[in-house]
């Protein structure tokens, strides 16, 4: 087995991994205006933990997707009783009818995905006119050089490893008219309460990806931090 960073996620269960964790998931949901009735999707679900929690708070319609099958899974499992849809999709290729939803939610999901020009094309698509999208993404201050950037793509698995401004232009490009950075509260000195749901018979190589994921965040040259985009079609 070769496992990545996604199947140590959906393995362990973990959600709330994004950067900011589920405390700024509910600070951003609590700063934007969600109409009653709005249609929500949101990508790459994980564990269900977020769509969960706007399904109970929000009078919204809500579409969570993943295309991890143990995450899928586990997000079925979890919002049975919700009135929520759980699909599994590829958030590069997305299957929807053009100006399907109201809102988008991608918490440190592009950046992982095959194409990020591609999947941000075909979240503007499914987006209705004047719709919103915000993205959680990993940023960095400046462009990496190639070991860094070397680095960050095989711990990770990610295709895009960007600045803010790099992130800005890719947006705009793929039709989103105005971008803003939503100013978020510092969790960098809280202690992260991290929900987990367990698989059974979990192989030793993930605990390997878990112990070099921790040694990689606390370096003191980590190169990595994040935006909260707002992205208006």
């Amino acid at each position: 087995m070769k496992g990545s960073y996604l199947d140590f996620l959906a393995e362990f269960g973990i959600s709330g991994a994004h950067p900011g964790g589920f405390a700024l998931t509910k600070e951003v949901l609590s700063a934007i205006d969600l109409i009653k009735g709005a249609a929500i999707l949101e990508i790459g679900c994980g564990t269900g933990q977020t769509a969960e929690y706007i399904a109970s708070s929000f009078d919204c319609t809500v579409t969570a997707i993943d295309n991890h099958p143990v995450m899928v899974e586990k997000a079925v499992a979890r919002l049975k009783q919700k009135n929520v849809e759980v699909k599994y999709e590829d958030a590069a290729r997305l299957s929807f009818p053009d100006q399907t939803f109201d809102f988008v939610l991608a918490e440190s999901v592009i950046s992982f995905t095959s194409s990020v020009d591609q999947a941000l094309s075909g979240i503007a698509r499914v987006l209705k006119k004047d719709g919103v999208m915000v993205a959680v993404e990993m940023t960095t201050e400046k462009p990496l050089d190639k070991e860094q950037k070397k680095e960050v793509q095989n711990l990770y698995g990610v295709t895009a490893v960007l600045t803010e401004e790099e992130w800005i232009e890719k947006f705009k490009r793929a039709g989103f008219h105005s971008v803003t950075v939503l100013k978020t509260i510092d969790t960098s000195t809280e202690e992260k309460m991290v929900e987990m749901q367990p698989s059974e018979n979990i192989h030793e190589e993930l605990y390997d990806i878990w112990d070099a994921h921790h040694a990689f965040m606390e370096r003191p040259d980590n190169p990595l931090n994040f935006r909260a985009f707002y992205c208006q079609k």
